[in-house]
């Protein structure tokens, strides 16, 4: 099951996604993924 949680971006951020049609929970779950296996 997925939680869901709040973070806070710089409007340039919001702006980029935006342009580049990033999926963030995407990305910061892959962002995570990679963290955990590093640390494993």
């Amino acid at each position: 099951m997925a939680k869901r949680k709040n973070i806070s971006i710089r409007d340039d951020q919001e702006e980029w996604i935006q342009e580049n049609h990033l999926n963030l929970s995407r990305f910061v779950q892959d962002k995570l993924d990679d963290l955990i296996e590093e640390r494993s």
